[in-house]
C-alpha cells in the first residue's frame, strides 16, 4: 500500500549526505551479528543463537536495502515521497531493539520498551520511522553510561488522535547551547568546548525533517532527573 505525499526536493548533497548517515547503523548491527556468526571474540553459539543472529543479521540487511532503494529512487525522481503501510508497532520496536542489541550490551546499557496497551496499528511509513527511531537510539546509547538505560514509549495522543513516541535516555543530557540551538531549528553542531558530547547535532535535524514528512514534529528536552527526553509526534495514519 503506497500514499505519496506531496514532493520535497532534495539537493543531490542532500541525499548523500543522508544516504551516508542514514546507512551506518545497520551497517554496524550487520558487522556485528555477523562477527559473531564467524567465531569472533571466541563465543561458542549454540544452534539456537547462531539462528537468531542469522536472522537479525537478515533484517539488517532488508532494512539497509529498502534505505538504498529509497535514496537511489528520490535520486532519480527529484522527490522525497512518502510510502505508507499497516505497521503493528510492538514488532516494529521489537525489529529495531534487535539493530542496537548488541551495542546496547557492550555497552552495559539496558533498553526497556514501553508500548500502551491501547497503541493503535500505524499507517505510515517504516523506512522513514526506522530511520527517525535508529538515530534517537543510537544518540541515546552514545550518552548513555555503563549501567544506565534506554527507554522507548509508545502513547495515544489524546488530543490529536494521533501517537506519541519518546525516546529516554539516563545520560548526562544536552549541554545547554546545543539545546539551544536544536530548539531553534538551527545549526546544531557541537563545539570544542563540549568535545565529550560530540554527535548531539548529528542527525537531530534529520530526525525533524523526517518526523515532518510524517506529519509529525519532534520535540526535545533535558529531563530533570538527568538525561534526554525525545519526543516524536505523530498521525496513526
Amino acid at each position: 500500500m503506497d500514499s505519496d505525499s506531496g514532493p520535497h526536493k532534495k539537493s543531490e548533497m542532500d541525499l548523500l549526505r543522508e544516504f551516508a548517515h542514514e546507512v551506518r547503523t545497520p551497517l554496524t548491527a550487520m558487522l556485528g551479528y555477523a562477527a559473531f556468526l564467524k567465531g569472533d571474540g571466541d563465543v561458542d553459539l549454540s544452534p539456537e543463537q547462531a539462528k537468531n543472529f542469522a536472522e537479525r543479521l537478515h533484517t539488517s540487511t532488508k532494512r539497509l536495502l529498502q534505505i538504498t532503494e529509497r535514496v537511489l529512487d528520490e535520486a532519480i525522481s527529484g522527490e522525497a515521497k512518502v510510502k505508507k503501510e499497516k505497521i503493528e508497532f510492538n514488532a516494529f520496536c521489537d525489529e529495531v531493539f534487535r539493530t542496537f542489541e548488541a551495542d546496547a550490551e557492550a555497552r552495559g546499557i539496558n533498553l526497556v520498551q514501553d508500548i500502551a496497551d491501547n497503541f493503535p496499528i500505524l499507517y505510515t511509513d517504516p523506512v522513514i520511522l526506522y530511520e527517525i527511531l535508529s538515530n534517537l537510539l543510537s544518540n541515546a546509547l552514545k550518552f548513555t553510561p555503563k549501567g544506565g538505560e534506554v527507554r522507548i514509549k509508545g502513547e495515544v495522543d489524546v488530543h490529536s488522535q494521533g501517537v506519541i513516541l519518546v525516546i529516554q535516555d539516563t545520560g548526562k543530557g544536552i549541554p545547554a547551547s546545543v539545546l539551544m540551538h536544536m530548539l531553534q531549528g538551527t545549526s546544531t553542531s557541537t563545539s570544542s568546548a563540549h568535545a565529550e558530547q560530540k554527535g548531539w547535532g548529528q542527525g537531530i535535524q534529520l530526525v525533524r525533517d523526517k518526523a515532518k514528512q510524517l506529519g509529525g514534529i519532534l520535540e526535545i528536552q533535558n529531563a530533570e532527573n538527568g538525561g534526554t527526553v525525545a519526543c516524536i509526534r505523530i498521525p496513526k495514519e
